[in-house]
């Protein structure tokens, strides 16, 4: 007995760490964004802090979910959840980073391989760890999709000035002609968000289930429901 105990320790406790890391997630999101509307009145729409939080939380936890529903287990689940939702974070810095102009500088030799540039090697081998879960991974039409946007709504966001949230009336330069609008200003906060939620969706959606598989979660969770007395067998 002990030494069945001793082999499924492992598993069995970085699947009680998964359980936990939901709990937590949940909890990390509610006071997220509860934070983030309530100090509206300093941080604009939020501000980037928090919703950078709700983000984290959200990929998470929808990892966690189109895992589950795979059949994956509980321990892989955690591990794979947690890495994808960190890797993710640098992966956004490293773009981000590279988005300004002057970054650019930084691939040409001798400024290649100096000091400046070992803290971005750093968040590209983090980055690699979402590769945890490369075997359950599989592209899709949505994954396409969200990325796709992202991508046009940053070439966006570099054409009229790369504005900041921080900074709210500084423009940057870029290789191309700026666009020129309005108040790009008042666009810093929601393409930062938007950008930073599209690619967390598209890592999400690398572990989509089948339609059948999701079906089936569903006729699942309809029945659990109608047990408990919350639904009604009709429905």
């Amino acid at each position: 007995m002990l030494n069945r105990l001793n082999k499924q320790t492992p598993d069995a406790v970085i699947g009680i760490l998964h359980f936990v890391a939901i709990g937590l997630m949940v909890l990390l999101f509610a006071y997220s964004l509860s934070t983030w509307v309530y100090t509206s009145n300093v941080w604009g729409f939020g501000g980037i802090f928090w919703s950078s939080w709700m983000i984290f939380a959200f990929v998470y936890l929808g990892i966690a979910v189109f895992l589950s529903i795979n059949g994956v287990s509980a321990a892989e689940s955690f591990i794979i959840s947690l890495t994808s939702a960190v890797s993710m974070f640098w992966l956004y810095e490293i773009l981000y980073h590279f988005s300004f102009w002057n970054s650019w500088n930084y691939g040409h030799p001798p400024y290649f391989l100096q000091s400046g540039n070992v803290l971005f090697f750093n968040y590209a081998i983090i980055s690699l760890t979402a590769l945890s879960g490369y075997k359950y991974m599989k592209t899709s039409k949505w994954f396409f999709l969200a990325l796709v946007a992202m991508v046009i709504l940053w070439v966006f966001w570099i054409s009229i000035g790369f504005p900041q949230y921080a900074n709210p009336r500084t423009l940057y330069a870029f290789a191309w002609p700026r666009l020129i609008i309005a108040d790009p200003h008042a666009l810093a906060f929601l393409l930062n968000s938007m950008t930073k939620l599209l690619l967390g969706t598209a890592y999400i959606l690398l572990y989509l289930p089948s339609r059948q598989k999701l079906s089936v979660a569903k006729d699942s969770i309809k029945r659990f429901l109608v047990k408990r007395g919350l639904l009604d067998y009709n429905e």
